[in-house]
């Protein structure tokens, strides 16, 4: 019987994974046994350090510029507990520079889109890829591609809904990268997809609810769409027609 090899991104993002459980384990376990000073302790178990663990996830993947702009965020979000003289109503009417920040991610998503599909034509990019953003707000669309190769899909704070009944994917399969923090992503498929799922979630959670006839079993030859990315404080759904 022939085994299925795993593929290089798998692999790292295995590795990735497996790094910040790590460190996120022996941060805890020297917090509880006070070996942490009470004071960075409390800065270190609060809701600011979600964007410290982005950023170390994205240092595992080698993902220099997000790491820096998630460390940025966590340092400007803390700093009034660091430096508690600082007039905190002088200090946000500096809250803009987070805007400024969360742009910079995106531009830097496009500017990797840019590099992996610079050999792709327009009207194939336009048909093959996905890029849907929600920033308090929700978006439902559905996806008509004879050739579907992937994309991108950020949720913040707000949704988004996306349909593929249309669509096929295309014979190399296709990669889906996620981002949802304070957000939910759903996502309806059809029956005979073949998906693999790798999704990071941290106080979040992504269900598959696809629902099949008989039991499915993964071929190598079938193309394999891969859903890929990071859940905080919020939610995924997979689901079928």
């Amino acid at each position: 019987m022939a085994t299925k090899s795993q593929s290089p991104c798998c692999k790292n993002n295995n590795s990735s994974i497996g790094i910040v459980l790590i460190l996120a384990g022996a941060v805890l376990l020297a917090g509880n046994l006070g070996l942490i000073p009470s004071h960075l302790w409390q800065l270190l178990y609060s809701w600011p350090s979600i964007f410290l663990l982005l950023a170390i996830i994205n240092i595992a993947k080698q993902k220099i510029i997000p790491s820096i702009i998630y460390l940025a965020i966590w340092f400007i979000i803390i700093l009034p507990d660091i430096f508690p003289g600082i007039d905190v109503s002088q200090y946000w009417n500096y809250w803009p520079v987070l805007l400024i920040l969360v742009g910079l991610l995106f531009l830097n998503a496009k500017k990797r889109r840019m590099q992996i599909f610079k050999n792709q034509t327009k009207s194939s990019q336009i048909n093959e890829y996905l890029e849907e953003i929600a920033i308090f707000s929700g978006t439902v669309r559905k996806v008509d591609s004879p050739n579907f190769k992937g994309g991108e899909i950020i949720s913040i704070f707000g949704g988004n809904e996306i349909y593929f009944n249309q669509s096929t994917l295309a014979p190399e399969g296709a990669v889906i990268e996620m981002v949802n923090i304070f957000g939910g992503t759903k996502l309806i498929v059809p029956r005979d997809w073949q998906i693999r799922i790798e999704v990071t979630s941290i106080l979040g959670g992504f269900a598959d609810k696809r629902v099949f006839e008989t039991t499915k079993t993964e071929s190598s030859t079938q193309p394999t769409l891969t859903i890929k990315g990071v859940i905080v404080f919020g939610g995924g759904e997979l689901s079928n027609y």
